[in-house]
């Protein structure tokens, strides 16, 4: 599919966006079909997630009462803090991941926030339950625990932590419109759920640790969960971030189901191995800490620089397509080769942004919004590439350009004087 050159008929998709002034058009086409639908209202969209986020408040003070508010206020607090150890590396990851093509802040704030509270809370209902049906027949302790660390935990946890994907997607599709995007909040997600888990398992340390007089328990937990595998959680579900992305970038429901089942059920097999360490291994009664760490060593490194690469991949993958995709509308007039230069680079962005800035917060606002737009703009047509040709498309194409020509005419007004200043 290419672009549709000045002066020539729309293609199958639509491109009958030409222009001739590349400052901004005197008009958008009209094009052929039905008119667009009007977006949704935005009160609407307000408040679906006002109800979003006060379902997951009332989730968030379940799970407190439950399972954290019963170890006393002191050591939550302990456990909180050391659990914003893990989590903080988890978002600084996020953060770097994202800022190339940043997501909204609502749907970044409802992913960490679905796996900090929503799915814990399901996983704490559901785990009993589907762990009563698994050990219904089982008998020897040893088994019922090996049952429950390999199987129970890792079935229930990433099903509970990749729904939020779903429901990010009921939202709208257009929040997931690549693997990148899949990945970022499958983590924020992932990096959710541990942090509370780790409150969880450095308060219970603590009151071990407080009951033997030694801190050696909760040292010991600490450096296990939080420095060493704060990626755990995370590297598990953004294999099916990474499935879900995929398919939303080839807007295919059948890769939706295949894609994301199979980067569910991989997700599932890892966490089973990570939690199964310690049936699998033959441990050394007198340096148990050894064994593990050979362990760690020999498997879980090897498994995380290869899910850290092809992260980085994704990321210099998505600066590739963005390239590539605003310069199919450079080509037809709507950016320059300089500014297609500017929107890869994120240093070029910054200097963008601190030359609007010095022209005043409405033009720096402009910039941003200009810049958010043409990213958009790159990422929306790299899907619809592998989409069905349809008006839905085009009408978001058109609503890009639209947005795009409006912040180049508001830069244009607010950085250039009213009337020439004579020369002295």
């Amino acid at each position: 599919m290419t672009m549709t050159p000045v002066g020539r008929a729309p293609d199958a998709y639509g491109y009958d966006l030409a222009r001739s002034d590349p400052r901004g058009p005197g008009r958008l086409g009209e094009g052929s079909g039905p008119r667009p639908r009007k977006p949704p209202r935005r009160w609407l969209r307000r408040l679906l997630w006002s109800l979003a986020f006060t379902v997951l408040v009332v989730l968030a003070v379940i799970v407190y009462v439950r399972a954290i508010g019963p170890m006393g206020v002191g050591t939550s607090l302990v456990a909180l803090t050391a659990a914003l150890v893990p989590v903080s590396l988890v978002l600084l990851v996020v953060w770097w991941l994202d800022r190339y093509t940043p997501q909204p802040r609502v749907t970044l704030v409802f992913a960490f926030a679905w796996g900090a509270a929503a799915s814990v809370a399901l996983t704490l209902f559901l785990g009993e339950r589907f762990q009563g049906i698994l050990l219904a027949d089982v008998t020897e302790e040893s088994v019922a625990t090996f049952l429950n660390t390999v199987v129970q935990a890792p079935v229930v946890e990433e099903s509970m932590k990749s729904a939020g994907l779903l429901v990010l997607l009921l939202f709208g599709r257009r929040f997931i419109a690549g693997p990148l995007d899949g990945v970022v909040y499958a983590a924020l997600m992932a990096g959710g759920f541990a942090f509370t888990e780790n409150i969880l398992y450095f308060g219970n340390s603590f009151l071990q640790a407080q009951a033997a007089g030694e801190a050696s328990v909760f040292w010991q937990t600490f450096i296990l969960r939080g420095l060493l595998s704060p990626f755990a959680h995370v590297s598990f579900t953004a294999l099916c971030g990474l499935g879900i992305g995929i398919a939303a970038e080839r807007r295919s429901l059948l890769l939706y189901v295949g894609l994301g089942a199979g980067g569910l059920g991989l997700g599932m097999m890892l966490h089973a191995l990570w939690n199964g360490a310690a049936s699998l291994l033959e441990v050394d009664p007198e340096a148990p800490l050894r064994s593990f760490l050979v362990y760690y060593a020999s498997v879980q490194v090897p498994i995380f620089v290869i899910l850290a690469a092809l992260v980085v991949g994704l990321r210099w993958r998505e600066r590739r397509v963005i390239r590539r995709r605003l310069g199919d509308y450079g080509r037809a007039g709507w950016f320059t080769p300089a500014e297609v230069h500017m929107l890869v680079s994120m240093r070029r962005r910054g200097k963008a942004l601190r030359w609007a800035g010095r022209r005043g917060a409405i033009a720096r606002m402009a910039m941003r919004d200009w810049i958010q737009a043409a990213v958009e703009l790159a990422l929306h047509r790299n899907s619809a590439v592998h989409a069905r040709p349809s008006e839905k498309l085009r009408a978001q194409e058109r609503e890009l350009l639209a947005r795009i020509t409006a912040d180049r005419r508001l830069l244009g007004a607010v950085s250039r004087p009213v009337a020439r200043v004579p020369a002295a």
